[in-house]
């Protein structure tokens, strides 16, 4: 049975060991042993190692809260503001988060495992633009759930490949690439003038 201040102490040494050590340090023995419990306790609070990593990305990884608060964020009559900083603040995170999940991507037990389903943020993303389609900003023709798919899709996408040309470092030009990407989409977010 899972003990929260053991988990706890899991997820704050995985943390601890990420920013330290990186991702090779991440072996749940390693984690275990830096929490002062044994590697037994990882599998009883987590299941697995991907049990741990998809807590510690949901639990820990800033870059998963900056994208709740910017979906969050006030409106304050600018959608393309708003939706920019949506856009890059996913591409951020995704940038955190793919050197972490793929090792474990196309294994059979992480994909029958509901972990997957414990980050939201497409979620939270369709039903903060449902609420904005029921204030009348966002265009009532339009389809929430895909448009959320579409922002963190493409996200996703450019997140993806700064990592695997290992270019990372070279992000400064996020703005250039939300920018371009947010005025192109913006005509399916906006109200129609009919």
């Amino acid at each position: 049975m899972a003990r929260p201040r053991v988990r706890e102490k899991l997820l704050d040494a995985a943390y601890r060991l990420l920013q330290s050590d990186g991702i090779s340090a991440l072996t749940t023995r390693h984690i275990a042993s830096c929490a002062g419990t044994t590697e037994a306790s990882v599998f009883n609070n987590f299941g697995d190692k991907a049990g741990l990593l998809y807590a510690l990305i949901g639990e820990r990884l800033p870059e998963v809260q900056a994208v709740k608060e910017a979906i969050d964020a006030d409106l304050k009559a600018d959608m393309k503001s708003w939706l920019q900083s949506v856009y890059e603040a996913a591409e951020l995170f995704y940038i955190a988060i793919i050197p972490l999940t793929a090792p474990l991507w196309g294994r059979s037990e992480v994909a029958n495992n509901d972990a997957a389903k414990q980050h939201p943020l497409h979620g939270l993303l369709a039903a903060r633009l449902l609420e904005f389609q029921r204030e009348g900003v966002l265009c009532p023709e339009s389809d929430a759930g895909v448009l959320a798919t579409i922002v963190l899709g493409a996200s996703l996408h450019n997140g993806f490949n700064l990592v695997a040309q290992d270019r990372v470092a070279l992000n400064s030009r996020i703005g250039d690439r939300s920018g371009r990407l947010v005025g192109s989409l913006l005509p399916l977010f906006m109200t129609s003038t009919k």
